[in-house]
């Protein structure tokens, strides 16, 4: 099997397996520089499922056939500035609607296509999705603030009431030291 074939196939099977969305946009340039086009020529499996298509059937759809206006229109936008600046949109936190109506957040990379001889003809995206992720980090800082909120900032007034009767043996102290700490760590703290 000669090495292109090779690319095509580890190429083909990454694009089916991945769990990321991917897809690749091709553009035209005018005259003048200006981009048209935008549509679709190669995505992942997981890119077509989120809009009821597989890979060969999304070919030749664009943001706005697949997005509601506002998010087509900000993917537009991004496709333009990546291409016009010839520097990637890295770690971009979004918020996709996929066709099922099913809401979620998402990390975007954009980055230019560019051809060997140095002209443009897209655009690469990669969008994985981080709903659970960023659903955890909520729940983290809001279980933060409960204790704060509900265990230490009770505690504080038995504990300075305690020090300054109890020079020795405040079992208070190391437990709220310890509280204190941990919730300093989320760098939220305001005691």
């Amino acid at each position: 099997m000669g090495r292109s074939m090779q690319e095509v196939l580890i190429f083909n099977a990454f694009m089916q397996h991945t769990s990321d969305s991917i897809v690749i946009k091709e553009y035209f340039a005018n005259e003048r520089g200006e981009f048209t086009g935008g549509k679709i020529i190669c995505a992942s499996a997981t890119k077509a499922r989120h809009y009821g298509l597989n890979m060969d059937t999304i070919r030749g759809y664009t943001d706005f056939d697949l997005l509601p206006r506002e998010q087509a229109e900000k993917a537009l936008q991004d496709d333009l500035w990546v291409m016009k600046h010839r520097k990637p949109i890295e770690d971009q936190r979004e918020t996709i609607t996929h066709k099922n109506g099913e809401i979620v957040k998402v990390s975007v990379t954009k980055f230019p296509w560019i051809l060997p001889s140095g002209e443009i003809v897209g655009v690469m995206c990669i969008a994985r999705n981080v709903t659970i992720r960023e659903r955890a980090k909520q729940q983290a800082r809001d279980l933060m603030e409960f204790m704060k909120r509900e265990v230490l900032n009770p505690l504080l007034p038995l504990y300075h009431a305690r020090s300054k009767t109890f020079t020795s043996g405040n079992v208070l102290k190391p437990v709220i030291m310890r509280l204190i700490r941990k919730l300093a760590e989320t760098k939220d703290l305001h005691v």
